[in-house]
């Protein structure tokens, strides 16, 4: 056999042993692929019960008021929830997601808590055939798991409120809190928990400051709103005025006097 002939052969043995051993590692890395279940996907919603939460006995303020505009920045726009370890970086639980986007589920929180209390007649999430005579306006900045280190987490709440009156469009309460509380477990099932726990004890908060606030200002607007002028049948109590009223028919008599003299 020629050199030639067996220089290819030899290369095509080569060849071949190379395209076995490639196709017996694919076969095991597909075959793990295979063997390797995804995790499954779990899904968190913040949640408290109603019920031993302060609220009027009847609607407070007959006026209607509309949750309108729930806003926040685009890292916390997601299903995904976020958890941090520095100011600097936003990372995801891929498999660990909230069961509606944080706009839409403080959205119906914060309407449910609201109707709770009774403090207006009408509590909306949009508005409806007329228009509200309040629209609350709320900005998510911080709704995350810290982790401070890898045995300490923290629950990590920020909101912002403001409550506009629709008629002049004048801003009549601000509010805010920025709070975090330890988790009992390092697992987001406990930072969900103590999360639901924040939003709870801080919307009580915020609803009675809310409050007090209205209530300062509807005192105050009465007290400025001018007296009522009096009518004729109610009793003067000025002197100058009853002066007045006491002389006018002394001249008249004098003038009936002068009169008859004349005559």
């Amino acid at each position: 056999m020629k050199p030639a002939i067996k220089q290819i052969l030899s290369n095509h043995k080569v060849l071949c042993c190379i395209l076995l051993i490639c196709t017996t590692f694919l076969c095991v890395d597909i075959t793990g692929c295979f063997n390797n279940k995804t995790p499954d996907r779990s899904y968190f919603s913040i949640d408290y019960t109603l019920g031993t939460q302060p609220k009027q006995n009847s609607p407070k303020y007959n006026a209607s008021i509309v949750v309108q505009n729930i806003t926040s920045a685009l890292a916390y726009d997601r299903q995904e929830i976020v958890y941090r370890s520095n100011p600097y970086e936003f990372q995801y639980y891929w498999y660990r997601l909230w069961a509606s986007k944080p706009r839409k589920m403080l959205r119906e929180l914060i309407t449910n808590h609201l109707r709770y209390t009774q403090l207006f007649s009408h509590v909306t999430p949009t508005i409806e055939d007329r228009l509200p005579d309040y629209a609350l306006d709320v900005d998510i900045q911080a709704i995350e798991e810290l982790d401070a280190s890898a045995t300490e987490w923290y629950a990590h709440l920020a909101l912002q409120f403001t409550l506009q009156r629709v008629s002049d469009n004048k801003v009549v309460w601000n509010y805010s809190f920025d709070t975090k509380r330890p988790v009992a477990s390092n697992q987001p099932v406990y930072v969900v928990k103590a999360m639901s726990e924040l939003l709870d004890e801080e919307l009580v908060k915020a609803f009675d400051d809310m409050d007090k606030t209205l209530s300062r200002k509807m005192k105050s607007q009465k007290s400025s709103e001018p007296p009522v002028e009096p009518q004729e049948n109610i009793e003067i109590n000025d002197s100058s005025a009853l002066e007045e009223s006491e002389d006018q028919p002394r001249a008249t008599l004098k003038n009936q006097k002068n009169s008859s003299h004349q005559q």
